[in-house]
C-alpha cells in the first residue's frame, strides 16, 4: 500500500455493522489518557505503569496522566480530570478505585471518548450483585456514548505497530502473531517468555469480564487483521458459544489457531468465575469442538509458547513424522529416542547408506549414526555440517533435531581456550542455516540450560542468534518433540478436511 493510500491512525476503518475490522480504531488510538496514575507506590503506581510503557513505546499522540492531586508526572502535565484535557481523547486506561468510575464514564462520554479499557476490578467478578449491577451501569452508559469497552478487570491492550503497550520494556518491534487472553496474567507472561525466542507480536488482547468487547469480537477481528498470521488464544469461559466457535471455524481455515483453556477441573472452574465472572463449561465439549473447527489445542502456556514457535519458524509443516536426532552424549541419544516416540514421532534407523557415510568422519568409540546420531561433530563447524546434510538425506527422515548449546561448560571451555565465544556461536549458526538450505528439510534446536548464571548468559546469547536466523529453539527434547507432533497432526487434519 502506498502512503498515500493509507489511512491516518484513527480512520483506519469506520464502525460498520457486521466488519470485523470496525473496531480497529481502538488499536490505534491517537491520544490515550490514564487515570488514576500515582508516584507513590501501591495500587496508583499500576496506572503510572500504563504511563511509563506508553512512553517507553514511543507514543507519538497526546499522552495525559489524570489525577487531581499532581500537577505533573513523568515530565508530563497531569490534568484534575478528562475534561480539563485540550483536544479530543480517543482511549482512556482506568486504574481508578472502583467506586469512582461512574463519573469517570460520563466525563469519558462528554468528552467523545471512543474506548475505555479498566484495568480496574472489582465487578462481576466478585460475585457480588453490586459488581455485577455496576458493570452492567458502565456498559449501558458506554453504549449510550458510543464507547466501546475493553474489560473491567484486564491490563488491556499491546499493539507495537500503534507505540501502545501495557507493561514498560516491551518489544517495541510487530510481529505476525496475536494473542488474545481472558488473563492479564497470561497476557504478561505469554510475551515475558516468547520474546527471548524471537516471537513478535501484531497485538496482544487482554480483555478480562469481556463485559463488552470479548472473545467472539476479538477472533474475528483477527481472522480479518493483515498483520496477524498466527492466532493464540488464552480462554477461560465463552460468552456466546455458537458464534465463537463458528468465528474459530473461519479463523483455522485461513490462519493457524493455538488455545489454551483455563478451568479444566472443579477447582479451576471455580477459580475461572472468581478471576472474570466467565462459566468454565464443559471441557470434553470444548476440546470436540476445538478438534471439530481445526484449532490446535495445548495444555499449557509453556505448550502454547512452543507452537507458537514451530508456526513463526517453520516454513513448511514437516512432511512426515521421521524425525532425525543429532546430538552429543550416550545417555542423550536413549532418552532421545524414547521422549520422540512417546510424542507420537518416529526416530527410524537410518539406511546402511547414510550410516557408512557417517562413519568415514564420525569416530567409532563413544559415538552411534544408527539414529539418534551421538556425536561430538556438534561442537565441529565443518562435520556438523556434513552430519546434519547426511541425516536429512534419509527418505525417513522429514525432519532434523539438533541438540546443542553453549551453557556454563563450553562457555567456561571456549573462554579458557581463549576463543570468541560470539565468533563460535555465529560460525554454529551458519552452519545450521547452510545445512536446512542444503537439506531442505527443517530444522529444530535443542538448547538446554543448567540454572547457573554463566550458562544462562551463554545460551540466551546463542539463542537470540538462533531466532533471528529462523530457527525454533526448545529447552528440552520432550518439548520440542511434543510442537512437531502437534503441528505434524494440524497438517494431517487440513489436508483430511474439505476446505
Amino acid at each position: 500500500m502506498s502512503e498515500g493510500e493509507k489511512k491516518e491512525v484513527g480512520e483506519r476503518h469506520p464502525a460498520q455493522e457486521g466488519d470485523p475490522l470496525a473496531i480497529d480504531y481502538i488499536f490505534h488510538p491517537r491520544s490515550v489518557a490514564v487515570v488514576g496514575p500515582s508516584p507513590q507506590f501501591g495500587f496508583g503506581a499500576m496506572g503510572t505503569s500504563f504511563v511509563i510503557a506508553i512512553q517507553y513505546m514511543g507514543f507519538e499522540g497526546g499522552l495525559y496522566p489524570v489525577n487531581p492531586t499532581y500537577e505533573n508526572l513523568l515530565g508530563l502535565k497531569c490534568y484534575p480530570s478528562l475534561l480539563d484535557i485540550p483536544g479530543p481523547v480517543d482511549h482512556v486506561i482506568f486504574s481508578i478505585p472502583v467506586r469512582a468510575v461512574l463519573d469517570v464514564v460520563d466525563d469519558c462520554v462528554a468528552k467523545g471518548v471512543k474506548s475505555m479499557h479498566f484495568f480496574t476490578a472489582g465487578f462481576s467478578e466478585t460475585g457480588e450483585e453490586e459488581g455485577a449491577e455496576l458493570e452492567r451501569q458502565v456498559v449501558q452508559r458506554a453504549r449510550q456514548g458510543g464507547i466501546r469497552v475493553i474489560g473491567p478487570n484486564c491490563i488491556g491492550i499491546y499493539c507495537p505497530a500503534a507505540k501502545i503497550s501495557f507493561g514498560p520494556g516491551t518489544p517495541r518491534a510487530p510481529g505476525p502473531v496475536a494473542f488474545m487472553s481472558q488473563s492479564g496474567g497470561n497476557a504478561a507472561d505469554l510475551l515475558t517468555s516468547a520474546a527471548p525466542r524471537g516471537i513478535r507480536f501484531s497485538k496482544i488482547i487482554s480483555y478480562g469480564n469481556a463485559a463488552d468487547l470479548n472473545e467472539g469480537d476479538f477472533l474475528e477481528y483477527l481472522t480479518e487483521d493483515p498483520d496477524t498470521e498466527i492466532i493464540a488464544a488464552y480462554v477461560e469461559g465463552v460468552r456466546d458459544g455458537r458464534r465463537f466457535f463458528r468465528a474459530m471455524r473461519r479463523a483455522s481455515a485461513r490462519k493457524p489457531v493455538i488455545v489454551l483453556k483455563g478451568g479444566r477441573t472443579e477447582s479451576g472452574g471455580r477459580a475461572v468465575f472468581s478471576h472474570t465472572a466467565s462459566l468454565a463449561g464443559s471441557l470434553a465439549v470444548f476440546k470436540a469442538l476445538v478438534r471439530q473447527v481445526g484449532a490446535v489445542e495445548v495444555d499449557s502456556m509453556d505448550e502454547l509458547v512452543d507452537m507458537l514457535l514451530v508456526f513463526r519458524f517453520l516454513e513448511q509443516p514437516p512432511a512426515g513424522r521421521g524425525v532425525g536426532i543429532v546430538g552429543g552424549g550416550g545417555g542423550f541419544s536413549v532418552f532421545a529416542a524414547d521422549e520422540v516416540d512417546e510424542a507420537g514421532l518416529k526416530a527410524p534407523l537410518l539406511s546402511q547408506r547414510v550410516q557408512e557415510e557417517l562413519r568415514r568422519f564420525t569416530p567409532v568409540a563413544g559415538s552411534s549414526v544408527r539414529n539418534p546420531v551421538d556425536t561430538l561433530a556438534i561442537m565441529e563447524p565443518t562435520k556438523l555440517t556434513d552430519t546434519l546434510c547426511l541425516v536429512a538425506s534419509d527418505e525417513a527422515v522429514d525432519v532434523l533435531l539438533a541438540h546443542t548449546g553453549f551453557g556454563w561448560g563450553p562457555g567456561r571451555v571456549a573462554t579458557a581456550m581463549g576463543l570468541d565465544l560470539d565468533g563460535l556461536m555465529e560460525a554454529v549458526v551458519d552452519v545450521l542455516a547452510r545445512a536446512r538450505e542444503a537439506a531442505k528439510k527443517p530444522i529444530v534446536l535443542v538448547v538446554a540450560t543448567p540454572p547457573l548464571l554463566e550458562a544462562t548468559d551463554y545460551s540466551l546469547r546463542f539463542l537470540e542468534r538462533c531466532w533471528r536466523r529462523g530457527f525454533p529453539v526448545f529447552p528440552s527434547i520432550p518439548r520440542a518433540a511434543k510442537a512437531i507432533a502437534r503441528m505434524v497432526a494440524w497438517r494431517e487434519m487440513r489436508e483430511d478436511s474439505p476446505r
